[in-house]
């Protein structure tokens, strides 16, 4: 299968679905509870989360496509207050070489873009 095959959505939806989500309107609000509560359980670190400090609490989901995509999407939750809906997509002609890179990148777009609102 090729990438450009598959499902497809923008960050910009995914930032819309994050935001119905968090205010209980993309369903059921137990079950948006129920999805946000799995995103605060996120494992991987290395995305968004890193272009914050440990006092931001970050709930995010990432993925990945054959090497060529990598994006995360999440809502950072900064100490006093704020609640940004974040999503980052990234994408490559061939199989990244240098994953550290990517994932160092959508943690510094996203930090910029909170940084920016």
């Amino acid at each position: 299968m090729r990438a450009e095959h598959g499902i497809r959505t923008t960050a910009r939806d995914m930032a819309r679905l994050l935001r119905m989500l968090w205010r209980d309107e993309a369903g059921p609000a137990q079950a948006c509870a129920r999805v946000r509560a799995l995103m605060e359980q996120q494992v991987t670190q290395h995305r968004l989360a890193m272009g914050f400090g440990r006092d931001v609490r970050v709930s995010a989901k990432s993925g990945s496509l054959f090497g060529v995509v990598r994006n995360e999407v999440g809502v950072v939750e900064p100490p006093g207050g704020g609640r940004y809906a974040v999503a980052v997509f990234t994408s490559a002609r061939e199989p990244y070489a240098n994953e550290s890179a990517i994932n160092t990148a959508i943690g510094e777009l996203a930090a910029r873009a909170v940084a920016a609102m």
